[in-house]
């Protein structure tokens, strides 16, 4: 008979987003005042009324529940006529650097993946695949024999070490890394790129800053293919770029938002993910000011500038747990369950965080001691992400007067979750988990007293 904590266990990995039609999957909308879905199919469908194209950034804290929405939104989009190219641009590429050039060639491998298949039944479609691949080659000729070593290295890079070279199927290793599978030349020599650039070779840095002399035909060559691919479906084509916001700020500012004009120049929908603290203090021009923004808060567990716990929202978030723990795992029942949610401060990977950890600790049921030890665990994750005093200065405003200023620290501390962004008007507070760490708690007590 399976094991009910190895099989909770299995259900809060806190790093696997929900597919669309899970049966763990609970509706929390209305808690988080955003209807991302809906918000998403009118903005697409009032820029089509129009001829135009939208470019969406949701931005929200890392772990707040992106994924798991977007994905939602994409079957959404699909059902409703649309053509959705979906990538995690961090595995697909670097996951530690990005720039234009290799988010405009991830979007090639998507056109291709997509498209490729067909091009040779439409004449002018292949010719644009050609077109683009000769541009390429001519762009990237000085690095021709690194770019064919990369080839064979990521067709070989299989666990199995047998290379695929069937254009017209899946290529193993590094090239289909993340489930992108090349169709044509121009797909294998923009993967092949994409190794290049994941090495640790001078060439990394050169081919990108040689391609980025031409960002305008980058998106001139990108362009030519979704026109192209057009004639194939006439329905409206939604790329979804998921994970943009894994990267730091000044990463996706200079691979985003500093581009923000040639992005809004591409020929489809565009919809991506950045981190909210971008919102809050950019790095140069503000989000808002270069695309569309729907802003995903955390979960309200508290009533507004309180640690009073809202029932509304406990009880909502006590049913989505007990899809994953059932309720009788809970030695004290929903106090339990309640403790953990409230700990969570809202955020949805931190809540499945504390759930692993407390099965982690118990034996047959959840009790009150691993609660505990699940709590003094993960809050060593936002301890040690205090670097500075002026960090403990910024943690005990935002507790006291709920609202941020504009500045590099609160940046950071938004960016690693140690402050939450709350719905409504927009308000702020501490990540429960410092609560009780006792510098944090010697800063507010020191920022009262004066």
């Amino acid at each position: 008979m399976p094991d009910p904590i190895q099989e909770a266990l299995a259900d809060c990995n806190p790093n696997l987003p929900l597919e669309p039609g899970d049966p763990r999957y609970v509706d929390l909308d209305d808690l988080r005042g955003v209807p991302l879905r809906k918000s998403i199919l009118k903005t697409l469908r009032a820029a089509d009324t129009r001829q135009l194209y939208a470019k969406i950034a949701v931005a929200g804290h890392r772990g707040s529940g992106k994924s798991t929405e977007i994905s939602r939104a994409q079957k959404e989009l699909v059902e409703q006529g649309y053509i959705t190219l979906w990538a995690s641009v961090n595995e697909n590429l670097d996951p530690n650097d990005i720039s234009f050039s290799d988010v405009m060639r991830l979007i090639i491998l998507l056109i291709d993946d997509r498209f490729g298949a067909q091009a040779d039944q439409y004449p002018a479609v292949k010719q644009a695949f050609d077109v683009v691949r000769d541009w390429f080659r001519q762009v990237t000729k000085t690095f021709s024999n690194e770019i064919e070593s990369a080839r064979d290295f990521g067709l070989k890079g299989a666990l199995g070490g047998k290379a695929s070279l069937d254009l017209g199927g899946e290529a193993n290793g590094l090239l289909a890394k993340a489930g992108l599978k090349f169709k044509t030349d121009l797909g294998e020599l923009a993967a092949s790129i994409n190794v290049v650039r994941r090495s640790e070779g001078k060439e990394r840095t050169e081919i990108k800053e040689t391609l980025e002399r031409y960002n305008n035909q980058l998106v001139d060559n990108v362009n030519s293919l979704l026109r192209a691919v057009a004639v194939i479906d006439g329905s409206k084509l939604v790329i979804i770029l998921d994970n943009v916001d894994k990267y730091d700020p000044e990463t996706v500012n200079a691979a985003f938002l500093r581009h923000a004009s040639l992005f809004q120049s591409l020929d489809c929908h565009l919809i991506f993910t950045i981190q909210s603290s971008l919102l809050h203090q950019p790095v140069e021009d503000g989000v808002e000011e270069s695309f569309g923004t729907i802003s995903m808060p955390m979960l309200p567990v508290f009533l507004r500038h309180t640690r009073n716990p809202d029932p509304a929202v406990l009880a909502k978030l006590r049913e989505a747990v007990y899809l994953r723990v059932p309720q009788n795992l809970f030695a004290d029942g929903d106090a339990a369950a309640d403790q953990i949610i409230l700990a969570s401060g809202g955020c949805w990977r931190d809540l499945l965080r504390l759930l692993e950890a407390a099965l982690l600790s118990a034996d047959d049921r959840i009790a009150a001691k691993d609660v505990k030890t699940a709590t003094q665990q993960v809050a060593q994750i936002y301890q040690r992400r205090l670097q500075q005093p002026a960090d403990l200065t910024t943690l005990a405003q935002a507790h006291l007067n709920h609202t941020i200023l504009a500045d590099e620290r609160a940046r950071y501390l938004l960016h690693h979750l140690c402050i939450l962004a709350y719905n409504g008007e927009g308000w702020y507070d501490i990540h429960p988990l410092l609560d009780t760490y006792p510098p944090v708690k010697k800063a507010i007590d020191d920022a009262t007293k004066s």
